[in-house]
């Protein structure tokens, strides 16, 4: 987590708790949970487990942490996966983690200052077919997201006699997601999805935000748009090319995806918009394997009236900063419609050693992470700064971190990044490598 102000944190704590949970169950229980639709990276235990015959495996693990800004909490992570001879990964598989914190309050009393739940439901070989169903409810409430204005020169210099609440807003959200996914030829594979999610935002009258919505420009007010309840229905596709060695923890190969959503207007939906996203990703062997260069470059171009929120994100992370974007940069920094961002890791597999049953690989990274948003589609130099070019103004964040690797499917990364917008470092622990 970052270790700056709340709105630089409270965004990673459930992501971090459940990270760590996760890891638990990748080091006790069975790897049940590669990729379906590629199963050359199907590794011999998951295989070792199916032939066993018809069996369910059950993982229930407790999870606790917390911040000085945010109180203590705690919370849970599950997991229960049918497995059977030939069904490869498995029949189907079901996890869910929840997490919530407490804070107390100046005059005594106690807040509940975040809280997330979801299932996910996932059902390869759908009907015999290649197809995979992945159903996932979710709800979240977070109370102290941050808003510190739109586009590339936003600041975050505190006006005189305010505190770190000047900055925060808060926003609940249930949502559904629907998402199935096939392979078609070697290597390629097709998404299609839906979602809806409702949102209700708490914005107190002398925040940033409610200023801006109050006395900005006309540009800001139009994109900042409504703060009433609303609800979000979108429409998903993507194609990806995949041909990673190992889709895990890659040493050669690319993986790139072209995405577009859409939000119709309609009696589902309160905006009218469309996202396109291009996430395209290279990895280069340099001493093979224990070195390897990895790279990714992001385009999200957001076109319409989206909700301001989804201005700081893509692929439902955050971009320009956070622990998936420009590691460094505070989670909610920078909001734009239009967001470019590029990460480089220089990876090494340092020794490789056995622990309950299971290989295990210590690793270190350094990296380097740059972007830029711009407010709209059209030029604002009042928001995005007089430069328009993709370095003018760009963000950008260095550092390094450790790697754990359990077995072939799960990875442990713990990154801290310096960058001129920290206060002064942050620090990031979750499951999975970055890209």
């Amino acid at each position: 987590m970052t270790s700056g102000s709340a709105p630089r944190r409270v965004a990673k704590l459930l992501r971090i708790s459940v990270a760590m949970a996760v890891l638990c169950a990748a080091c006790f229980g069975a790897d049940a949970h590669a990729d379906p639709l590629n199963s050359s990276n199907n590794p011999p235990e998951i295989q070792a487990e199916a032939a066993k015959g018809p069996h369910y495996e059950f993982n229930l693990l407790p999870v606790a942490g917390g911040t000085s800004d945010i109180g203590i909490g705690g919370g849970y992570f599950l997991g229960l996966t049918r497995l059977a001879p030939g069904e490869i990964p498995y029949v189907w598989n079901l996890e869910s983690a929840g997490f919530v914190t407490f804070a107390k309050q100046t005059d005594g009393g106690f807040i509940v200052p975040y809280q997330d739940a979801y299932v996910t439901f996932t059902k390869p070989h759908l009907f015999g077919s290649s197809l995979e169903l992945l159903i996932r409810p979710e709800y979240a409430w977070e109370s102290t997201l941050g808003y510190y204005g739109l586009g590339n020169a936003s600041s975050a210099a505190l006006p005189a006699g305010k505190t770190v609440k000047y900055f925060e807003y808060g926003r609940l959200h249930p949502e559904l997601y629907v998402q199935v996914r096939a392979g078609i030829v070697d290597h390629v594979i097709v998404l299609g999805g839906i979602r809806y999610i409702r949102t209700w935002l708490q914005v107190a009258d002398d925040s940033k935000l409610a200023d801006d919505l109050r006395t900005g420009s006309a540009e800001v007010k139009s994109l900042l748009g409504s703060t009433d309840p609303n609800g979000v229905g979108l429409v998903s596709g993507a194609i990806q090319f995949d041909n990673r060695d190992n889709s895990t923890t890659a040493h050669r190969g690319t993986f790139d995806t072209l995405g577009v959503q859409v939000s119709p207007s309609g009696p589902w939906g309160s905006y009218s918009y469309l996202e396109g996203t291009a996430d395209l990703r290279f990895f280069v062997p340099l001493s093979m394997p224990s070195v390897t260069l990895a790279g990714r470059l992001v385009g999200d171009l957001l076109y319409g009236n989206p909700p301001f929120y989804e201005l700081a994100r893509f692929e439902n992370t955050y971009a320009i900063g956070g622990l998936n974007g420009v590691r460094g940069v505070p989670g909610q920094r920078y909001y734009g419609k239009v967001k470019v961002l590029a990460n480089l890791e220089l990876r090494t597999e340092i020794v490789t050693f056995h622990a309950l049953g299971k290989p295990v690989t210590f690793g270190v990274t350094g990296f380097a992470d740059g972007g830029r948003v711009w407010a709209d589609t059209t030029a604002q130099p009042a928001l995005d700064g007089a430069g328009l070019g993709p370095l003018a103004g760009l963000k950008y964040g260095v550092g390094g971190g450790v790697r754990f690797q359990s077995g072939s499917a799960f990875v442990l990364r713990a990154d801290v990044a310096w960058s001129p917008d920290a206060t002064p470092i942050a620090a990031y622990v979750a499951a999975g490598q970055m890209f």
